[in-house]
């Protein structure tokens, strides 16, 4: 059952010591990961003219999100602000270099290196929030929040790389793209809090808490949620060149930050009480739904609307996600959970671009919104069978 909140406290949230300060240049910097799929895609296809390629440079950026909870070891360790910029100019400057290259081969090394150095700034904002909400209430809230900020740059992202790509080029997105990520980034370690680190502890096992079983059911299923759903950023991309409209796939796109955007608002606004499994499996069915009608759709307008009705779920999977993780693992190590859930995401994703990438290439967009859509069924019904 629900029940719906008073809504003032996202407010709340935002006047809290730091909170602003912290929080606005964080969202810019994490634009960047909203700008930097299709900038990427594009900017390897068209040096290459292969979107299997382009599908395994994606691929290899997200299978180095593995180094992320590490990333995150150190931020804990030795704080945001010794940790984080370098990070963002190392992978800033990887991806300027990319647009210089056009060796399929060395795109994809180059593309999966510079995500080794990809800062993990979710995460690091996650943990901010724990300690801006500490012995307040109003941490839940300031995780759909962040939800929410995060789904809205997944809408502005593409339109912005969209527009970038439209009026120049994809190798102007991508250098976009990494202006905003260095200079996020730098801005956001101004705060106060950037300089918090974690005392050293008794040592910590290499897997962390990858060790409780609880986390490691929740991230399969975000593992496998995220490879069925990152078949329709490729899918679209796939279907708006077809029609020699390339820079249209960010406006495709936004319909899905659009979608996830208004979820979000409405979860954030009532109280749950049904289970995480519950809750995951009835989101996971809505995406599936969209992805299977998506593969029946081909006009591009209504791709949108489809997306946009699939998007309801995207934020709060995030939400509930971050809860669970909460939920099951000790205070010690929820940022680094929290890490995993990320990183469960990225994998997930990179394996999908980097399969239907080929199936697009072979036999249409089409089949590669079915095959997404039959695999997040099939999710939908392991968990609806694992809460009876």
């Amino acid at each position: 059952m629900s029940s719906t909140l008073r809504a003032g406290s996202y407010r709340a949230v935002l006047l809290l010591p730091s909170a602003l300060r912290t929080f606005v240049p964080a969202l810019a910097g994490r634009l960047a990961y909203g700008l930097l799929p299709l900038s990427t895609l594009f900017t390897v296809h068209a040096a290459t003219g292969s979107f299997a390629v382009a599908g395994a440079a994606g691929a290899g950026f997200g299978l180095a999100s593995l180094s992320m909870p590490y990333k995150a070891r150190l931020v804990d360790r030795y704080s945001q602000r010794r940790v984080l910029p370098p990070l963002a100019l190392t992978c800033a400057l990887g991806l300027v270099a990319t647009t210089f290259l056009s060796t399929p081969a060395l795109l994809v090394v180059l593309v999966t290196v510079t995500g080794l150095f990809a800062p993990p700034l979710g995460p690091s904002m996650r943990a901010n929030w724990r300690l801006i909400t500490e012995d307040t209430d109003l941490k839940e809230r300031a995780y759909a929040l962040d939800a929410i900020c995060e789904e809205s740059l997944y809408l502005a992202g593409p339109l912005l790389a969209g527009l970038l790509i439209s009026l120049w080029s994809a190798s102007a997105a991508l250098i976009c793209t990494a202006v905003l990520l260095a200079g996020g980034t730098c801005l956001m370690v101004t705060s106060p809090l950037a300089c918090r680190t974690t005392p050293p502890g008794p040592a910590r096992h290499l897997l962390g808490p990858l060790t409780n079983a609880g986390l490691r059911r929740i991230l399969i299923v975000i593992l496998v949620t995220a490879a069925g759903v990152s078949t329709a950023y490729l899918c679209v991309a796939g279907v708006a060149q077809a029609q020699g409209k390339p820079g249209a796939a960010g406006f495709v796109e936004a319909g899905i930050g659009l979608g996830s955007v208004v979820g979000g608002l409405l979860w954030g606004r009532r109280k749950h009480t049904r289970t995480h499994e519950k809750h995951l499996a009835g989101l996971i069915g809505l995406l599936a739904a969209g992805l299977l009608a998506a593969s029946l759709a081909s006009h591009l307008v209504v791709l949108g609307g489809v997306m946009a009705v699939a998007g309801l779920a995207v934020a709060p999977l995030f939400v509930v996600s971050y809860l669970a993780a909460d939920e099951v693992t000790p205070p010690d190590q929820r940022t680094e959970a929290s890490t995993w859930i990320n990183t469960a995401n990225n994998l997930g994703s990179a394996a999908g671009a980097s399969l239907v990438g080929v199936l697009i290439d072979r036999s249409g967009p089409a089949y590669g919104f079915l095959a997404g859509g039959v695999l997040l069924v099939l999710v939908s019904a392991v968990l609806l069978r694992r809460t009876k």
